[in-house]
């Protein structure tokens, strides 16, 4: 009865077969020093999957920043908290370890590819021409446009007038020019220089209160290519007021291709700042400032 007495009863098992929960991993040395890793999960049909992996672990020694291997010594924390140093199986997935060798000729494979590229563009543009005829647009000849023959002496299929300057079709004057007609265009705009009453006034500009003075304007020469248009005003605006910052940059990088214009509204501004920024250290480079000159 001693016996009977101290054997558990099946009654008193707590544990049930839950279909909800999943069994724990279970982590299994072999002989061989492998490690055969059984995990659950559920696929999508919503059934329990068991999967069995089998790792070997190899350890690799090398010498790494005093730094780096500090940081690996200190303790995990978060969810990682407690857990022993190295990767946990749990919340880790060991990928697959990809070597990149790149090849010598990369650089002339690369081209090759381009090159093949450009090559199939150019036969099917060509493909797409093949049956279309070029046409002009003055004459109606089969040639570009630019080269007819023509096109000094005609205007284009579809449009009145050849641009006579107002010569009648026998060859005599029409007469003064109706104001607001000029030439043999349908348009009623007349140049400001055109009208009547221009007199000294004709091919004035017309300028604001800080209309751009070609005489007070710098160009800035040496730039780095990283330059703003914001810092070279910081740095031009201590000589006098800045009307205008032009900055050339390159389409395509963004960047500056190295030379400015400054605009000053004084030209004894304009003279000072020519004087104290010339040589002046920006960007590791030293700028060079002269007046521009007046385009002719």
């Amino acid at each position: 009865m001693s016996k009977l007495a101290n054997r558990a009863d099946w009654a008193d098992d707590e544990e049930f077969d839950d279909p909800s929960s999943l069994p724990q991993q279970t982590v299994t040395t072999n002989k061989d020093g492998t490690k055969t890793i059984t995990s659950y999960r559920f696929n999508e049909d919503g059934k329990r999957v068991k999967t069995t992996r089998r790792i070997r672990t190899t350890v690799i020694q090398k010498k790494v920043n005093p730094q780096v291997a500090a940081r690996q010594s200190w303790p995990k924390f978060g969810l990682e908290k407690g857990h022993p140093r190295g990767p946990s199986l749990d919340t880790t997935t060991v990928g697959e370890n990809i070597i990149f060798r790149p090849s010598v000729t990369w650089k002339r494979d690369g081209k090759d590819a381009a090159g093949k590229k450009e090559e199939g563009a150019e036969e099917s543009m060509r493909d797409k021409l093949k049956d279309k005829k070029v046409r002009c647009r003055i004459c109606d000849g089969e040639h570009f446009t630019a080269r007819c023959p023509f096109k000094d002496t005609m205007a284009p299929v579809g449009e009145d007038g050849a641009g006579g300057g107002g010569m009648g079709p026998g060859g005599d004057d029409d007469g003064p020019t109706k104001e607001g007609g000029l030439g043999a265009g349908g348009s009623s705009y007349v140049p400001p220089h055109l009208r009547k009453g221009a007199g000294a006034s004709a091919g004035e500009r017309m300028g604001g209160k800080y209309e751009r003075d070609d005489l007070a304007t710098l160009r800035v020469t040496n730039v780095s290519e990283f330059a703003e248009e914001q810092d070279l005003r910081e740095i031009f605006e201590r000589f006098g007021r800045v009307t205008r910052v032009f900055l050339a940059k390159d389409r395509e990088t963004g960047r500056a291709k190295g030379f400015a214009f400054i605009s000053f509204q004084e030209r004894s501004d304009a003279a000072k700042a020519c004087e104290k920024i010339d040589g002046y250290g920006y960007g590791h480079l030293i700028l060079r400032v002269e007046f521009a000159k007046r385009a002719t």
